[in-house]
């Protein structure tokens, strides 16, 4: 009985959608239909009309052209009566040409025919008048000429009259059509109309009695997770901030639970995603029976799950953490002949007088449950106030929001410093080093040191490489569009970037973009960037370099693998580690390896480039040594790029975050 009546409703709320629907498609394409007519209407009658319009108008101008000729003082007021005449023919004809080319129907094309016929009659009568002005002829053959030109245009008027009254003819008729048709759109839609609204009074009876189910039916699903039946994330951090308030008012200790699955990626990978549902609706029953029928557990997106404690101290919370990490480990998935033993992490936070709010409950048991994957997963990780870790971590996701903002609000600015020939006191072009600065709220800069970290921690590193590449290339293409003045500029180039294959064709696509040539380009790549992966930054910088680009490898002596990779990685330049030239004065293993690695650079045909030199002493040294290049406040200080002044004489341009 029940299925039946279920039927029912939706049978007739179907009727109903059908017929409504029915209602609104009908008066669409009766409206859809009109508006064409009526534009189709419009465009004939303001092209037709026009078009007759200006004929008409050159017509009677050439007329009246001829007349002033006549009257004529003299020879230049007859020139000009003539221009006139010559410039009025040439309208009628342009008028007559569109006129030719609308769609006219059999009638019309016959008037215009006509039209065509007589206007070579009365062209040639009316030359002929004002020839025989011209040469002062007899004012009686000069009024016989006139007469004739005046009947071909009176007979001209009135074809363009006759096309003029076809139009309105016409449009009479559109019109009427057009009044039809809305009076049968309107009994149609009334029709209708009654019919839905008599199919709504059969079904109102029968849903009446079944809504109080369908809201608890609706409830459950806006508050549920469609694939494991488990509160979602919405209805989970709603039970969340009613334990904090709980906690505040009562003086209570609750606990929340923040569970993530270790490498779940592998089983998606592997068997697809179809697999990792029926894992996680496993999972999700393993774990709905290892808990207090008191509490809350709840998906919270993802592989990430959510356990709510109510009244359950720190201690008790952190062994029943441990004892689902037992029941977790002895649980197998098999699929497709593939075994998986998965495995979770588990971040624990109190819930007590001193919980603040949801966000940051929630975030600080997000972070414990990252420091658990961080510290070789599988494992339960506590977030106890004031914990260093936890404040890093909470920091970095600081910086993620404000970097996603920045890059949103275009917050980001270019310094430059000036980089010194080493040989030389002359600085024979000005060479630059481009520096990235982020713009605080208040207007404070920022450094990179200080936000980049958390950017290659979070990918956010490679579109931040975006927008410098952007503005730097645009800023060349903007300011050395003088051949006599060359600029090479090196940009320096994240870990991320060097692993992603799409950003090679954003450079190439952004340097013709931009119009700038490869050679102005050379890309700076961090020493530990390169070596992470020796073999993905070889072939992205061997694929760039084929492009004309080049590459300055930075940082180098940094670390000890890199001398052994030098000689087959791509780059033109090496840039020593800043932390060796500032202390190689007065540390004799510092002034080795500096010695050491420009001999190497020059040996292998690489310019050296010496960062951080902060006194003369220690330019004067590197000058000694052979170094290229140097750069530091012994020199200049940073500034913004827009106070940078064009060289008389070429230059070096060096660009670096």
């Amino acid at each position: 009985m029940q299925r039946s009546t279920y039927t029912l409703s939706a049978l007739g709320f179907a009727a109903i959608l059908a017929v409504m629907l029915a209602v609104v498609f009908i008066a669409l394409a009766e409206f859809r239909s009109s508006r064409s007519d009526i534009e189709a209407l419009a465009q004939v009658i303001v092209s037709r009309t026009a078009a007759a319009h200006a004929m008409h108008d050159a017509i009677q101008q050439r007329g009246s052209s001829l007349k002033s000729m006549q009257l004529a003082a003299d020879s230049s007021e007859f020139n000009q009566e003539q221009q006139r005449f010559n410039a009025y023919s040439e309208q009628y004809r342009t008028a007559s040409n569109q006129l030719a080319n609308l769609n006219l129907d059999g009638q019309e094309r016959t008037i215009h025919r006509e039209l065509q016929q007589l206007a070579v009659p009365a062209r040639n009568y009316q030359e002929r008048v004002i020839a025989l002005l011209g040469k002062n002829a007899a004012p009686g053959e000069v009024s016989l000429a006139l007469d004739k030109a005046a009947l071909l245009q009176a007979q001209i008027l009135g074809k363009l009259g006759e096309l003029r009254q076809l139009a309105r003819e016409e449009t009479q008729t559109v019109l009427e059509s057009l009044s039809q048709h809305h009076t049968s759109a309107r009994k149609q839609l009334f029709t209708l109309t009654g019919i839905a609204l008599l199919l709504s009074l059969l079904v109102t009876r029968t849903m009446y009695r079944h809504i109080t189910g369908k809201d608890r039916q609706l409830a459950y699903y806006t508050s549920h997770d469609s694939l494991t039946g488990l509160l979602n994330r919405r209805e989970f951090e709603c039970r969340v901030d009613r334990s904090i308030e709980h906690a505040k008012s009562q003086a209570a200790c609750h606990a929340l639970l923040y569970l993530d699955l270790d490498q779940f990626k592998v089983i998606n990978d592997t068997c697809g995603h179809a697999a990792g549902d029926e894992l996680l609706q496993q999972l999700a029953q393993l774990l709905h029976g290892s808990i207090r029928q008191r509490d809350t557990l709840g998906r919270l997106g993802g592989d990430e799950f959510g356990m709510l404690l109510e009244n359950c101290p720190l201690d008790k919370a952190v062994e029943i953490a441990n004892g689902l990490l037992k029941t977790i480990d002895t649980f197998q998935f098999t699929r497709d002949e593939h075994t998986f033993t998965p495995r979770t992490s588990i971040g624990v936070v109190p819930i007590d007088r001193n919980s603040t709010d949801i966000a940051s409950v929630m975030s600080a048991a997000d972070s414990a449950c990252y420091i658990a994957k961080e510290d070789g997963r599988n494992q339960v990780q506590v977030a106890q106030l004031g914990d260093r870790r936890l404040q890093e971590r909470h920091g970095e996701m600081q910086w993620v929001s404000r970097l996603t903002r920045a890059l949103e609000e275009n917050r980001f600015a270019l310094f430059f410093q000036p980089i010194m020939p080493c040989a030389s006191r002359v600085n024979p072009g000005k060479h630059v080093e481009i520096l990235l600065r982020l713009i605080a709220d208040d207007g404070t800069i920022i450094r990179p040191g200080t936000f980049l970290p958390a950017a290659e921690k979070y990918n956010l590193a490679a579109g931040i490489d975006r927008w410098v590449i952007t503005n730097t290339m645009q800023w060349l293409a903007e300011n050395t569009a003088d051949e006599s003045w060359p600029v090479v500029v090196s940009i320096n180039l994240s870990r991320q970037t060097l692993a992603n294959p799409d950003m090679l064709k954003f450079i190439i696509d952004t340097m013709d973009a931009t119009g700038i040539s490869p050679g102005q380009v050379v890309f700076e790549v961090a020493e530990t960037a390169v070596t992470t992966n020796i073999t993905q930054a070889t072939s992205f910088m061997l694929t760039l370099r084929g492009c004309g680009f080049r590459f300055t490898l930075d940082d180098f002596g940094s670390g000890l693998s890199s001398f052994t990779y030098l000689k087959k990685l791509p780059v033109d330049f090496l840039k020593i580690e800043g932390t060796l030239i500032r202390d190689m004065l007065s540390d004799p293993v510092d002034y080795a390896m500096v010695r050491s690695i420009n001999e190497l650079g020059q040996l292998l045909g690489k310019e050296t480039v010496a960062k951080h030199v902060e006194t003369m002493e220690t330019a004067e040294v590197l000058r000694r040594l052979g170094v290229n290049h140097a750069q530091g406040h012994a020199y200049a200080r940073e500034e913004p790029l827009n106070n940078f002044v064009q060289p008389a004489i070429p230059r070096l341009v060096v660009v670096s975050s």
